[in-house]
């Protein structure tokens, strides 16, 4: 916001431009209130449509200060059309926007306090400006001449609920002495302090608080937009290298296939030799061991097996450890 600050006497910080916005109902005396806070130099008044603007410079900074037209103080619907649009436009008249909304309460008599109807017509003309006005808001009960302390706790009482809106902020003026220093001082703390705890942020027109928001979400939707695209760049399928892989699976099952294949064929080479070369060892065997008669031919036939098998053992090795390892390094 670029708000150049000054320093108070009691050492706190404050704006250089401060931007106030009065409202109330029709009886709450708002143009008095107005001229008394801007006790000052170089004091201008110009009307606004429905609105009066005040501006002022004190204490080396310059004061605004917007009275928005009274409503009706026991029902807004009672409120003429023209009036509630002058309301909700008295916040643009100190742009970019006040930094603090009072809430003019008067306080005159104990019979008079505000009844729930006008605490509801207040909270509901308020609300015309958005349920965020609250954040920005002071009740002001201004007080007539000679009214009692019983009097002022019994109209905060009645305010008790507005006054939960507003986080508890308010303040009593004594409207016979709201000219003096000490009266205009205790004012200017309370803004002070409230612009303080808002970190100098100021209430925003609803119309340009829906822009903002808007373009605040198309801000956000297109960075979560440019991270969804990022991430899909980054995830895209390599086609490549799944069709590679799937080749080399396939490569990988077909050798394992054809190893499987080759084993169960060796093994049953293996087998055929040995029973084969057992029966060629055992007939011959038989036909020397003949000419010894029976005994001499089954003692051939068990030599025959046993040097055929024997046989085919040696020539398996042989194949198997010098043969076809030649064959599989070729």
């Amino acid at each position: 916001m670029g708000t150049k600050f000054l320093t108070s006497p009691k050492g706190s910080s404050m704006q250089s431009v401060l931007r106030v916005v009065l409202f109330g109902n029709a009886g709450a005396d708002k143009n008095k209130l107005a001229k008394s806070v801007l006790i000052g130099e170089n004091l201008t008044c110009e009307k606004n449509g429905l609105c009066t603007l005040y501006k002022s410079v004190q204490a080396g900074r310059r004061i605004c200060v917007v009275e928005a037209p009274g409503w009706h103080k026991h029902s807004i619907q009672q409120t003429p059309e023209n009036v509630k649009e002058e309301i909700t436009r008295s916040v643009l008249l100190c742009a970019p926007g006040p930094h603090a909304l009072l809430l003019v309460i008067p306080v005159k008599s104990l019979s008079e306090e505000p009844s729930e109807g006008e605490i509801n017509a207040a909270e509901m003309h308020m609300e015309l400006l958005s349920e965020r006005v609250w954040k920005h808001t002071i009740v002001l009960f201004a007080c007539d001449e000679g009214v009692e302390e019983t009097t002022i706790r019994q109209h905060i009482h009645s305010a008790e609920k507005i006054l939960e809106k507003c986080g508890g902020r308010s303040h009593v003026l004594q409207m016979n002495a709201c000219e003096s220093p000490a009266q205009i001082s205790e004012i200017f703390q309370k803004i002070d302090s409230l612009v303080e705890d808002s970190c100098g942020d100021f209430f925003i027109h609803q119309a340009y608080y829906e822009l903002i928001q808007k373009k605040t979400q198309e801000a956000s939707g297109a960075t979560r937009l440019s991270q969804r695209r990022g991430s899909l760049l980054t995830d895209t399928p390599n086609f490549n290298k799944h069709k590679g892989d799937s080749e080399d699976k396939k490569e990988s099952t077909e050798a394992a296939k054809h190893s499987e294949d080759g084993s169960k064929f060796s093994m049953d080479s293996t087998q055929f030799v040995l029973i084969l070369l057992g029966a060629f060892g055992a007939l011959l065997g038989s036909v020397a061991g003949a000419e010894n008669g029976v005994r001499g031919s089954f003692m051939g036939l068990v030599f025959g097996i046993f040097v055929g098998v024997l046989v085919a053992l040696f020539t398996m090795y042989i194949y198997t450890n010098f043969y076809s390892k030649q064959t599989t390094h070729k």
